[in-house]
């Protein structure tokens, strides 16, 4: 079922909240509706995705939510693989965010209360609580949240500690509002965790 072409993308873009049909196809055009058509389909008849009523949208089902660390730990396998970094011009802001709710140290989250909302060329929100990092697609539902705002590959380099934030705001790539203290911990948790994955990066093989 997972090995079909796009199915494993669709599960990835639920992991970020429901999403209606025409926000699925939006992020994945080249599928084409009838195949997105199809293998939604398939994949709520095997339990993993429900369609919400009233509202047509279609989210993970608690089978479904089985598949968020398996599918998180493939992007964070393949960026043990980006010692170089990552091309902020195909890597998508909202997903570096998403496979850091696996690999930051809930011990260094610790403490940690934020709820941001991220403009990086597309919005999406990051909250903490208790330890447990969320990313969700859309801006913040508090009215009070604090506010991230930069280009795509700033915050990419913020996560991947390529970049301190300090450095960001004073030459302008970011903006901060709120809770700046809690944005610039949240970030040095990101780099934290992303310098232990690219550790893990095998030795060249030997020619």
């Amino acid at each position: 079922m997972l090995g079909e072409r796009w199915t494993v993308l669709i599960v990835r873009e639920l992991l970020l909240g429901p999403k209606r049909f025409t926000e699925i196809l939006g992020r994945m055009p080249s599928i084409g509706p009838n195949r997105l058509t199809d293998r939604l389909r398939t994949l709520h008849t095997i339990g993993v995705v429900a369609k919400a009523e009233p509202a047509p949208e279609y989210a993970l089902t608690e089978f479904g939510e089985g598949l968020r660390t398996p599918i998180i730990g493939l992007g964070l396998w393949g960026l043990g693989l980006m010692s170089g970094g990552v091309d902020s011009s195909t890597a998508r802001p909202d997903m570096v965010a998403l496979c850091m709710t696996e690999a930051a140290d809930p011990g260094r989250l610790a403490g940690l209360a934020l709820e941001c909302d991220v403009d990086a060329g597309e919005r999406f929100s990051m909250s903490v609580r208790d330890g447990v990092l969320q990313v969700r697609s859309g801006p913040s539902p508090a009215s009070s949240a604090s506010t991230i705002v930069c280009d795509a590959g700033t915050f990419i380099e913020l996560s991947l500690g390529s970049e301190m934030p300090s450095a960001a705001v004073s030459s302008g790539r970011l903006t901060t509002g709120g809770d700046s203290a809690a944005v610039s911990r949240l970030f040095e948790v990101f780099a934290d965790a992303a310098r232990r994955h690219v550790a893990v990066q095998p030795a060249p093989l030997a020619t």
